[in-house]
């Protein structure tokens, strides 16, 4: 009888403690739009597992289907099935490229915001950013992707020091970090407020006019772009214009725009144009977008960006409200 109870005890004892064990936490790895390659998306997996990081990879992170990463349903799928999966802490998009924009409407947005958790990535992933912002207030991050940690071009120390830290739950918070030798500067001074939303500037541009358009009321406006001319993006921000989103935000953070400059006044003309035109507040020099340094940004947190007419700038992140 002793030895009945001594078993029964260590049972109860062994069942206790296999219900006091936390759950297992994974970043989930989902490709959303453009394919990648089953060798890079094996290679950025073993990175983030040597730094500790526990992952599961979507259903059809591996699948093509000529240039996107399956058919819109089933990369809608592994969307839906990462956030109701709770063993999942966040969701980290494998590339951009495109497709994005045409899976919005086979997403289950009230089912995802009863399960928030973050959603990373920058370029084409822009579309899922706002959306889930905006429709369901989930904690979206710009900033880089798993390719982000396998093509030497898209990262530098800066980009992964930030990145791990992101993974493993240490958002930035205070001051922004600026890459070694780097700092903002003031385009049009002010001083504004809100929550950060954005990111590539073709992507927002291609939403407006559909139930997916960014919003953006009070918020600060991050903006990026890649390989556009001047004249583009002259157009884009025209639309942007145009739509009313330069006037509903607070502010504008001008990011990267890479090999979009034909000229080398072209595009700063553009650009002083449409903030003159917004009347906010402009910063640039932001560390977003297809640069080597590519900040780990979070959406929808409080920021408080300082235009100075001297030049600098600055950019404080999870700032309590300014005291009107």
């Amino acid at each position: 009888m002793k030895k009945l109870l001594c078993a029964v005890f260590a049972l109860l004892v062994m069942c206790s403690s296999a219900q006091a064990a936390p759950a297992r936490k994974y970043i989930g790895i989902i490709a959303p739009a453009s394919c990648m390659s089953r060798e890079e998306i094996d290679s950025g997996d073993a990175i983030l597992r040597s730094h500790g990081i526990n992952t599961k990879l979507g259903s059809h992170v591996y699948d093509v289907n000529s240039y996107l990463a399956g058919t819109d349903q089933q990369r809608a799928d592994d969307i839906n099935r990462m956030f109701q999966d709770d063993e999942v802490k966040a969701v980290l998009c494998t590339r951009g490229g495109y497709g994005s924009a045409r899976i919005l409407g086979k997403l289950d947005y009230d089912m995802i915001a009863k399960h928030p958790k973050p959603i990373i990535g920058f370029s084409d992933i822009t579309a899922l950013l706002n959306v889930l912002g905006e429709r369901c207030n989930i904690p979206a991050i710009h900033g880089p992707m798993l390719c982000s940690l396998t093509r030497d071009y898209m990262n530098s120390d800066y980009t992964l020091t930030h990145v791990f830290a992101g993974l493993n739950g240490k958002v930035i918070t205070g001051e922004l970090p600026m890459p070694e030798g780097k700092k903002l500067s003031t385009l049009t001074p002010g001083k504004a407020e809100g929550v950060i939303r954005g990111g590539n500037l073709t992507v927002i541009a291609s939403l407006i006019g559909t139930p997916y358009e960014l919003k953006g009321d009070g918020a600060l406006l991050l903006l990026e772009e890649i390989g556009e001319k001047p004249y583009r993006i002259d157009r884009m921000l025209n639309q942007l214009w145009q739509n009313g989103l330069l006037m509903r935000v607070n502010g504008i953070l001008l990011g990267d725009f890479i090999d979009c400059d034909d000229n080398a006044s072209n595009l700063a003309r553009v650009l002083k144009r449409y903030a003159k035109l917004s009347g906010k507040p402009v910063i640039t020099g932001m560390p977003a977008g297809h640069g080597k340094d590519n900040m780990y940004i979070p959406f929808g947190v409080h920021a408080v960006m300082t235009a100075r007419k001297n030049g600098t700038a600055s950019l404080i992140i999870g700032r309590e409200k300014l005291t009107k």
